[in-house]
């Protein structure tokens, strides 16, 4: 950067760094739309629909805005330029043609060779590498994306695989629990006439024991009495 330059941006980002955290709407207007007001020689790309994504919040995202102006920076030229016009004009107030032409006009004097073709031309370099910029950090993104796609449905595969197995051991212990429980519902009618059975055959025993002890009593108690 030039002594001149220095004259005029002493703090490049300062004008646009004010402009990225106001809170008025019309800044943030004037700030969105600046490539269209500067380089009218670029076909505009057609409108695209709005995507809100609700993990990206405003301080996210005036974060972001204001690292894409540290980038800008760095990429800054010396001399004077496109980078020094924009600065300049939203300095001024905005980037809206009063400011523009004022700034143009202003700069020139610490640049002669400022003309409408370098800020054309240099305009169109900083948006190309602010494109290629974006374009290989999506890459990344993407990548780690599908890195991420990927490992989640290792993950779910593998969670699946394990419910299945677990579903299937309890319907394996449903099974057995239901058996289970038939059985002891039926141990009644499995023991209970086999215990009947015991019974029976202890009080036919102690009967048919008691019966012969009545009748050897008699027979003693005879012998007890009749004979000497």
């Amino acid at each position: 950067m030039s002594d001149n330059n220095d004259r005029f941006g002493s703090d490049i980002l300062k004008g646009l760094k004010r402009v990225l955290f106001t809170s008025s709407m019309e800044d943030d207007k004037a700030v969105s739309s600046t490539a269209e007001t500067l380089a009218p020689h670029q076909n505009p790309e057609p409108a695209k629909p709005q995507v809100t994504e609700s993990y990206l919040s405003e301080p996210d995202m005036k974060d972001v805005k204001l690292r894409v102006y540290q980038l800008l920076e760095n990429m800054n030229k010396p001399g004077v330029d496109f980078f020094e016009v924009w600065n300049a004009a939203v300095e001024m107030g905005g980037p809206n043609s009063t400011n523009i032409k004022s700034a143009f006009t202003s700069l020139k004097f610490a640049d002669k060779s400022l003309t409408k073709a370098k800020l054309q031309e240099t305009a169109a370099a900083y948006m190309s590498g602010l494109k290629t910029v974006i374009e290989t950090e999506s890459q990344k993104r993407l990548e780690e994306k599908a890195r991420l796609d990927k490992e989640r449905e290792q993950v779910k595969s593998s969670l699946i695989a394990e419910i299945n197995a677990i579903e299937q051991q309890i319907a394996v212990l449903q099974e057995k629990l239901v058996a289970k429980k038939s059985e002891r519902d039926t141990i009644q009618q499995k023991y209970d006439p086999k215990i009947a059975e015991i019974d029976q055959k202890i009080n036919t025993g102690k009967k048919s024991v008691n019966s012969v002890l009545t009748e050897m009593q008699q027979v003693l108690d005879i012998i007890n009495k009749e004979l000497n």
